[in-house]
């Protein structure tokens, strides 16, 4: 009875193990093409606006979550923090990566702090 139990049990691991297959690679595959299209974008972005790349860049963030922030003000003092800086800092460091005054006016357009940005 216990080996008659313990086979049917094998075999419904089994059967889950072969069903389950094809979704995990396919999870994989989408897991890889999220990475990718994240990564496209990203480049995208800073391509669009040199200083929000750079921004990025000094506080090790992602442009596309700092976009899709519901606040973008905290969750710009939330990286400052995390990296010790002062908004003067990061916009000191900006100006020393980017000298577009263009690229300062579009930061101020997304709603990123006025002394990021001046």
């Amino acid at each position: 009875m216990i080996d008659e139990i313990n086979h049917g049990l094998a075999e419904k691991v089994n059967e889950f193990r072969v069903m389950s297959a094809p979704l995990e690679q396919a999870m994989r595959e989408l897991e890889y093409a999220q990475t990718l299209l994240r990564a496209r974008a990203e480049s995208d972005i800073a391509a669009t606006v040199p200083a929000l790349g750079a921004l990025a860049d000094i506080l090790d963030i992602s442009s596309l979550d700092l976009l899709m922030a519901p606040n973008r003000v905290e969750f710009l003092e939330g990286a400052m923090r995390r990296h010790g800086m002062t908004a003067e800092e990061v916009g000191q460091q900006i100006r020393g990566l980017v000298e577009s005054q263009k690229s300062r006016e579009e930061l101020r357009a997304l709603g990123i702090g006025e002394s990021i940005a001046e």
